[in-house]
């Protein structure tokens, strides 16, 4: 009877070690298929539903202009021009959150040379009242008072920016020297922001540029212009209520130039005034660059220009892409890394799981097969009933 038991146990155990070699065998397959194909491309475009959920990192920026004033002055400076007092001019750009509390937008946006040219230029060139000459060059002009209001449509879905609000310019660089900048914001939620493109993007990849309309904002329900260059009201009052939407225009890479020593990236997207400083993303949502400069020859296409990959990197401090970082919608490395392991390979976890399944059906089995059983009765052995 022990032989029969040894031997039953024997074949027990290695039945247990094969139930346990079939079980992690399977899930070595399932650890070496490949995985599941993606969904295929909308000829290279982004998801419209994930562009949908970019809209919420927009943010409009209106930049008032002012003539700063003398503190110890008696009484105002006369205007350059002869005129009286000259209103603020008002400019409309994009921006995109980078953090929970920052925005990016193009430097030239906040430049206060830029500023300083928007205001000097809004009469032409200075008159000699004597001569009718134009007036000699006048000498350097002091840098204009600069007011950076954010807004977000009050019918967008998952704004942060539910009231106007003043931002604050923490740094920036000029159009020649990289056309980057960065606002910071205070009390407010946090913002989802948009992930930065680990790498260069290629000739001909195609990219989806976004932004608020500037030149033709009069013919939406979007910023009362006419309110606000009066003087009527308030830039708080005039985006209250403001239904501007930000558009999205698609195209691709078509070159890696130079400007003044700086690279940039050549797009055949469509950007108009206002588009300045927004985002041109990739087909996953990840930022190429920042919408820069849009140049409208007399005659050809337009040079239209978004800043370098690794520069704005280097400007927003993010270095080198972060490991197990995704863009929205995507899985993260790290998600990856605890389902599938190397090639040929199961993963840990299921390799454990595997294992201690084989032992506890091995033991069960063992058990039922191992637990004494009651003598078979022989006739005789008891005393029959009488």
């Amino acid at each position: 009877m022990r032989s029969v038991r040894k031997s039953t146990g024997a074949l027990v155990a290695l039945a247990a070690i094969v139930v346990s070699a079939l079980l992690t065998g399977a899930t070595s397959a399932r650890a070496d298929e490949p995985p599941a194909p993606e969904p295929p491309a909308l000829n290279g475009l982004i998801d419209p539903a994930l562009l949908e959920s970019i809209q919420q990192s927009i943010v409009g920026l209106v930049v008032i202009w002012e003539e700063p004033q003398d503190p110890f002055a008696l009484m105002p400076a006369p205007s350059p021009t002869g005129g009286e007092d000259e209103l603020p001019v008002m400019t409309i750009c994009t921006g995109w959150f980078d953090s929970p509390t920052t925005i990016v937008t193009a430097g030239h946006c906040v430049d206060p040379k830029e500023g300083r040219l928007a205001l000097d230029s809004r009469v032409g060139p200075a008159i000699d009242p004597t001569t009718g000459a134009p007036a000699p060059t006048q000498a350097a002009r002091p840098e204009p008072k600069r007011t950076v209001w954010a807004f977000q449509p009050r019918e967008m879905q998952g704004a942060v920016i539910t009231a106007p609000v003043i931002v604050r310019v923490d740094s920036f660089r000029p159009a020649d020297e990289g056309d980057t900048a960065k606002l910071e914001m205070y009390g407010l939620p946090p913002a989802k922001p948009l992930p930065i493109a680990p790498d260069a993007p290629q000739l001909g990849e195609t990219v989806t540029s976004i932004g608020f309309p500037g030149l033709n904002i009069d013919a939406t329900d979007g910023v009362d212009v006419e309110g606000l260059v009066s003087g009527g009201k308030t830039p708080a009052e005039v985006l209250q209520d403001s239904r501007l939407q930000p558009v999205n225009t698609s195209g691709t890479i078509t070159a890696r130039q130079f400007r003044q020593g700086v690279a940039v990236y050549q797009i055949n997207a469509d950007l108009a005034e206002g588009i300045s400083g927004g985002p041109t993303i990739n087909s996953r949502g990840e930022v190429l660059g920042i919408n820069s400069q849009m140049t409208v020859p007399f005659i050809g296409q337009n040079f239209n220009v978004i800043t370098d990959t690794g520069m704005l990197r280097d400007f927003l401090g993010h270095g080198a892409a972060q490991p197990g970082a995704a863009p929205p919608g995507e899985p993260s490395e790290v998600a990856i890394e605890n389902t599938a392991g190397g090639a040929g390979q199961a993963a840990p976890l299921t390799v454990v799981i595997a294992l201690v399944g084989g032992a506890i059906i091995g033991a069960i089995l063992m058990w039922l097969f191992a637990r004494p059983r009651p003598a078979a009765k022989t006739p005789g052995s008891e005393a029959d009933p009488e």
